[in-house]
């Protein structure tokens, strides 16, 4: 088989939600189909019509689309392999039942839900104890006849064991004693997973099949299918999971992990989250791998590999995450990054997506849409002062979602403080209130000068701090917290060049004022 022949799915359920760890399953098959240049189909599993909300598939896709992961085929972009909803295949999942009968490897359950009950009663544990695999004909035809509801049940193997390969944990042997004669279609005529993943996956050409490791120990029952219908196997891809922070259970929303669209609304690149993803599980060989482990996508494309994929499950770690979100936004430099911010405001954070109909915004979420409508408008309004201000955050966000708080004093008239604001180890509020007010016509006499230098600027502050016995510091604090409104801040002096110097002396004269409340 050529690798171009090469073909692999998503087949979520239509929830609308697409979380951390269903991101990450969808990176892996868009790398593998893309290093392969073969085919990446999106399949729609709605069998447990219970989880399927409205506008399920277009949310996913959307979501996706938000991360250039595009499918070759989908119920939405259509294919010669459809339909893609495995509700519109209910027929050929019968069809391929009733041909399994016939081979006697699957058999009619006339079992009562009452009977099946009292089964779990007596044992949680148990598998079904094949009551009704050894029916008669005629039995079964009575029965049939009277139409009472059934199930069909494959007739596993009872002795021996089913061995299989998986690319990642090779080869796997597992005693039929130990798989139940799983329900291969249900009594409303909708497939169970285990049935038509086999079918569909082979009607469509699947290849390569990743999913989570969880159903490792299950994959016997897909062989049985296979071979029961004499067809290929496909080749298994089992991927270790994506862990909580402290390593137990699987990443979940409570524990840290955010919707994909969330993390975007916060402002992580799309590139950065796949690029973190990506390495959660999977790492390039060693002689080519970067020391600082930031890769495009189209890097991520060239360097992937199965062979290259971990056994061992990852544990969600948000400190690198922010490290490559931050790594990716000094990449894109300041003139790309301001036109994408922009871009983010209005289309990540104003905007309203399909998704948001099935997850809860969170409070963040809401304060940060606030804060955006509010600094959009003027960051748009002069851009080549925006650009200026973030230039001076530039090496110092994480994520796009601090630019309002950080940049607010270029744009405020205003501005608020809390005595976390101050500096008050070693003198109080009123001390830092006077001397404020007695530097204030010195920084006047720097400012009023249009050929002033960071050498004259610094000499002034330093050389006052000498006379009034002050540390350095503490009156560069001091000023600092006065007219950006916090201890942390980009350089004062680049800072009061953009904001200009009636602003910051605006900023010093609140603060006095403040202070001595």
């Amino acid at each position: 088989m050529k690798r171009s022949d090469f073909r692999v799915r998503a087949a979520p359920s239509p929830t609308g939600r697409v979380h951390t760890g269903n991101l990450r399953t969808f990176l892996n098959n868009y790398l593998f189909a893309k290093s392969t240049n073969g085919k990446y189909i999106l399949r729609i599993e709605d069998t447990d019509q219970k989880r399927k909300v409205e506008g399920g598939i277009e949310a996913i896709v959307e979501t996706l689309g938000l991360y250039n992961i595009h499918f070759d085929e989908s119920p939405l972009a259509g294919g010669e392999y459809g339909p893609y909803i495995q509700s519109q295949r209910l027929d050929i999942y019968k069809k391929y039942a009733q041909q399994l009968i016939e081979k006697d490897c699957a058999y009619y359950c006339f079992c009562t839900e009452e009977r099946l009950k009292s089964l779990r009663k007596k044992d949680e544990r148990s598998t079904y104890d094949r009551h009704c695999r050894n029916l008669n004909e005629e039995e079964v035809k009575n029965n049939l006849d009277e139409k009472k509801p059934y199930i069909i049940r494959m007739k596993f193997l009872v002795e021996g064991a089913t061995e299989f390969r998986d690319e990642i944990y090779g080869t796997i042997k597992v005693k039929n004693s130990e798989i139940d004669d799983q329900v291969l279609l249900k009594t409303d005529g909708y497939p169970t997973y285990h049935f038509a993943v086999v079918i569909d996956d082979h009607l469509m050409g699947i290849t390569h099949v990743f999913r989570g490791r969880e159903y490792l120990s299950q994959t016997p029952k897909n062989v049985f299918l296979y071979d029961s219908f004499g067809w290929e196997r496909p080749k298994w891809i089992h991927t270790p999971h994506l862990l909580n922070p402290d390593g137990v259970g699987k990443l979940s929303k409570r524990k840290g992990a955010m919707s994909a669209v969330s993390y975007l609304r916060k402002g992580y690149l799309p590139d950065a989250v796949l690029n973190y993803l990506a390495l959660c599980g999977w790492a390039p060989k060693g002689e080519i791998a970067k020391q600082d482990e930031i890769y495009s996508m189209d890097e991520l494309v060239k360097l992937f590999s199965i062979d290259r994929m971990k056994k061992s499950n990852a544990r969600y770690d948000e400190t690198k995450l922010n490290y490559i979100n931050s790594k990716h936004i000094r990449n894109m430099g300041v003139e790309k990054l301001a036109d994408y911010v922009l871009h983010w405001g209005e289309n990540f954070v104003l905007n309203t997506f399909i998704a948001d109909k099935y997850d809860e915004t969170e409070d963040w979420e809401n304060e940060l849409k606030k804060s955006v409508e509010k600094y959009l408008p003027l960051w748009k309004q002069n851009v080549d002062y925006f650009k200026k201000a973030l230039s001076l955050e530039f090496e110092r966000i994480t994520y796009l979602g601090e630019l309002p708080e950080v940049l607010n004093f270029f744009y405020d008239e205003k501005l608020t403080w809390t005595d976390e604001d101050w500096n008050t180890k070693n003198h109080n509020k009123e001390e830092i209130a006077d001397v404020l007010e007695k530097v204030l016509p010195k920084l006047e006499g720097i400012f009023s000068n249009e050929e002033y230098n960071h050498e004259e600027w610094e000499k002034v502050v330093r050389g006052y701090a000498d006379e009034i016995n002050w540390k350095h510091g503490d009156l560069f604090l001091a000023i600092r917290s006065a007219t950006t409104g916090r201890l942390k801040s980009p350089p004062l002096l680049e800072s009061f060049e953009i904001m200009g110097w009636e602003k910051a002396k605006s900023f010093l004269q609140q603060a006095i004022d403040w202070l001595r409340k």
